[in-house]
């Protein structure tokens, strides 16, 4: 019989080691790291932890998640970070956080893009899967956009008209350039501050007005330190979980398919209640004394004007692409014009 030589025998050893280690890295159990602002006991949080359960359950306790709920892991440039140095595997995001991932993914919330839930949903019939597609290019894992119904102005003083603004201290979010233009094209200077700073910045008067939808307005509590709503549709917001495509890998091909369909279920429940939950948290609103506030005709279109050209130019200038944006608008024509399968 023929004698292995030594070497031989060496790198036999190391092969089998190497195999040994790479079916290790599919077979041992993976724990996913999740931080979301959802409050611990809010639906979403509620909802996502049935989803994993069922996943824990369908991968015979392969693959976990560990959320971390209520901003306990920062505000979104916090997480980013713990992100890139493998302390989170993802986050659940509004849509003013989701360029850092891929530029292109704040589409849908582009300022008065869209006046009504119905336009938003001809759009995103049309669009998703693209914009779904460009994120896991870009290395994101996702499961479907949740589409949360729209911002509006509310503020501690009446605003009907753009002179109406002048003086008011407008919180942005830090890492939304789209909405920090339309304000600066409204003739203000915006106050940038993350999520997890809003409350505070109200209630010490850093900020008087912000743009939020009603439902993350009583989620978060900001509707306590405000008085009037201005009824324009100003935003549509959305949230989206996402998992480092890396970390995702890591798990074995059958529980990357359950994970996708758990998950992906989830977020299509919440995409569904989004814009009654929103409804009816605006109707809320309402009925604890929240003045509403109309805007004046005659200024909107200028006001929508003057937006829009901000748009425009920020894509222009890269922030977004511009034929996707024009794209968008495209379809929205189309739906405003009653076209089912236009040529966008």
């Amino acid at each position: 019989m023929h004698k292995q030589t030594p070497i031989f025998a060496r790198t036999k050893q190391i092969t089998f080691a190497i195999a040994l280690l790479c079916l290790a890295s599919f077979s041992s159990a993976q724990t996913i790291k999740i931080a979301t602002l959802a409050p611990e006991g809010s639906g979403w949080m509620n909802d996502m932890r049935a989803g994993a359960a069922e996943i824990k359950q369908r991968t015979d306790g392969r693959v976990k998640f560990k959320f971390y709920g209520g901003g306990v892991q920062g505000n979104d440039n916090q997480v980013l970070r713990k992100m890139r140095i493998g302390q989170l595997h993802g986050g659940a995001f509004t849509s003013n956080a989701v360029s850092v991932f891929e530029k292109n993914a704040q589409l849908y919330a582009v300022p008065l893009l869209f006046t009504s839930p119905e336009e938003a949903r001809y759009v995103r019939a049309r669009m998703d899967h693209d914009q779904r597609a460009a994120l896991e290019d870009a290395g994101y894992v996702n499961f479907g956009f949740a589409g949360g119904g729209f911002a509006f102005i509310m503020s501690k003083r009446p605003i009907s008209k753009p002179s109406d603004t002048k003086g008011l201290k407008i919180w942005v979010p830090d890492n939304d350039p789209m909405a920090f233009g339309a304000v600066q094209a409204m003739g203000v200077s915006p106050v940038k501050l993350p999520l997890t700073d809003v409350l505070t910045g109200l209630q010490t008067e850093l900020i008087d007005t912000i743009m939020s939808p009603p439902a993350a307005a009583i989620v978060l509590q900001w509707n306590t330190a405000i008085t009037y709503i201005t009824e324009q549709p100003l935003a549509y917001i959305f949230a989206i979980l996402i998992i480092e495509k890396k970390a995702f890998e890591r798990l074995q091909p059958d529980d990357q398919s359950i994970v996708r369909d758990v998950m992906e279920r989830v977020y299509l429940k919440f995409d569904q209640r989004g814009d009654a939950e929103n409804a009816a948290a605006h109707l809320a609103l309402l009925n604890d004394g929240i003045q509403p506030v109309s805007l004046d005709a005659k200024q909107l279109d200028v006001w929508k004007a003057a937006v829009r050209d901000s748009n425009h130019k920020l894509a222009a200038e890269g922030t977004i692409d511009l034929p996707l944006l024009i794209k968008a608008e495209c379809y929205v024509t189309a739906y405003r014009s009653n076209i089912q399968e236009p040529d966008c």
